[in-house]
């Protein structure tokens, strides 16, 4: 099992040896580091070259969740990915761990609001797959995005992000999001399956006697 340690510095930020030094006594094994040039620019190289490197067992650790991502869903969205790759994620401050046993719990209450949220807003995800198609946008795998980012791409449409907000999380383009968007869905419409176990939320309307809706009975 290894520790693998991210580093995120914002525009507006110094330097990465305070989170460094964090890192390093955590006892990490590698570090990988992004530093923004600009408060515009929310893309992250070296946190999608760490989430190819880690491997099911290993931890990703950072000083505090919002170095993963820019948004709640962003940062949602990774922890539920790399639970479902068997890898934890460990914040020191935040105190949170999705490792281990302890770190199961977290991840299954992740997954129920994550799985919530993809049911509130499938509707708006596929309105902008079918529009992007209207403008005549082609289909075909897009080159431009690792396989992590494009896993990633679908969750957080799912999860309510626009186009132009997953482009510039991801630092790509816009047309590179709806093909991944239109090739998302046309595997479903195939029938083909997305991804691994997931705890999926239902809401069942409770059972009416039968006899209690007979007309003319009191």
């Amino acid at each position: 099992m290894t520790a693998v340690g991210y580093v995120w510095v914002g525009a507006l930020e110094h330097n990465a040896d305070f989170q460094r030094d964090l890192l390093v006594r955590r006892g990490v094994d590698r570090v990988f580091e992004d530093i923004s040039p600009n408060s515009t620019a929310q893309a992250r190289p070296q946190l999608t070259e760490a989430l190819d490197t880690v491997r099911p067992g290993d931890t990703l650790v950072v000083w505090r969740l919002d170095r993963l991502g820019s948004t709640t869903s962003t940062v949602l969205s990774l922890l539920e990915l790399l639970g479902g790759r068997g890898v934890g994620v460990s914040s020191m401050a935040d105190r949170l761990d999705t490792s281990g046993d302890d770190g199961r719990s977290v991840l299954a209450i992740v997954s129920a609001f994550t799985e919530l949220e993809r049911c509130l807003t499938r509707e708006r995800t596929m309105v902008g797959v079918y529009a992007a198609r209207a403008r005549g946008r082609v289909g075909g795998r897009p080159r431009a995005l690792s396989a992590t980012n494009m896993e990633r791409v679908v969750m957080l449409r799912d999860q309510g992000a626009t186009v132009r907000e997953i482009a510039q999380e991801l630092g790509t383009s816009r047309a590179t999001v709806y093909r991944v968007l239109e090739d998302a869905a046309a595997q479903g419409d195939d029938g083909s399956d997305g991804g691994g176990p997931s705890l999926t939320v239902r809401f069942t309307p409770p059972a009416l006697p039968s006899d209690s809706l007979r007309l003319g009975e009191g």
